[in-house]
């Protein structure tokens, strides 16, 4: 009785360790690789370069290149305070780069940016913890495949995403910022806000689809090396095994038992 209740107790330490792993890829894969995104300025500066943004907030590019300096470093944490940035305009006047509207919203920014870094390090964290759990408890098979489900799940996971970025990328995008933000402080006017102008829906609907096929790579390859070792290291059949040839029966004083079909006539 004993042992049947400490069975199923392996059982169930067994399939939460292994199921948590596997739920917990997907995570490390899409927060690691957005910040990796937010942490490099020259993203910052191909939107401000390839959308002529400076034609539009009639800013020099330089100015805006400097103030993506300033912007990286806010959404990072090596920015203190309120954000704010004089600009010089290209009529020669010194202002504000953004209006209190923006300004706001680009608080609510860095407060989700914060919250998404504390979830990667805690979610890689775990993540680790739980493949020594399973290195320690179980052969290195178990870890490999659940690498290769958790594989799959993000896989599938940027796929639900894909399909409604094609169904209506938009309303999609309207509807993560419905979500992620308490105030509509996120609805800028192209025509009047810089922050907008510098960064517009072109630029994040092409930013999407580059960080999803980068983590769709990554995925790709850890299944591939998962399923490699599994496959390596993989149960071989009986009949593959090399026959092993039959020891000779001991005959008189030790000596192997000649058959008769093996003398000589």
């Amino acid at each position: 009785m004993f042992e049947r209740k400490s069975e199923d107790g392996l059982g169930l330490i067994r399939i939460f360790v292994i199921g948590a792993f596997i739920v917990l890829v997907p995570v490390v894969l899409i927060t690691t690789t957005i910040r990796v995104a937010i942490s490099e300025q020259t993203i910052y500066d191909y939107s401000v370069k390839r959308y002529d943004a400076h034609l539009v907030a009639e800013i020099p590019e330089e100015e805006l290149l400097r103030a993506n300096g300033e912007i990286h470093q806010y959404l990072t944490g090596d920015y203190d305070g309120p954000l704010s940035i004089p600009v010089r305009y290209k009529d020669g006047s010194v202002g504000p780069l953004f209006n209190a509207r923006e300004t706001v919203h680009m608080a609510d920014v860095r407060d989700l940016v914060s919250g998404m870094f504390v979830v990667q390090i805690a979610s890689i964290a775990a993540l680790l913890a739980l493949a020594v759990v399973m290195l320690v408890l179980w052969p290195p098979r178990a870890l490999a495949a659940a690498g290769l489900y958790g594989a799959v799940l993000t896989g599938g996971v940027l796929a639900m995403g894909g399909f409604l970025a094609l169904t209506g990328f938009d309303a999609a995008w309207s509807q993560f910022h419905v979500i992620a933000f308490a105030n509509d402080f996120w609805q800028l006017n192209p025509r009047t806000d810089h922050l907008i102008q510098m960064f517009p829906q072109a630029f994040w609907e092409r930013a999407t689809v580059a960080v999803g096929g980068a983590i769709v790579l990554e995925a790709g390859i850890i299944a591939s090396a998962a399923w490699l070792y599994l496959y390596l290291t993989r149960a071989q059949p009986e009949s593959d095994l090399p026959l092993k040839p039959e020891p000779a029966l001991p005959g008189a004083a030790g000596h192997a038992r000649v058959s008769p079909s093996d003398t000589p006539h």
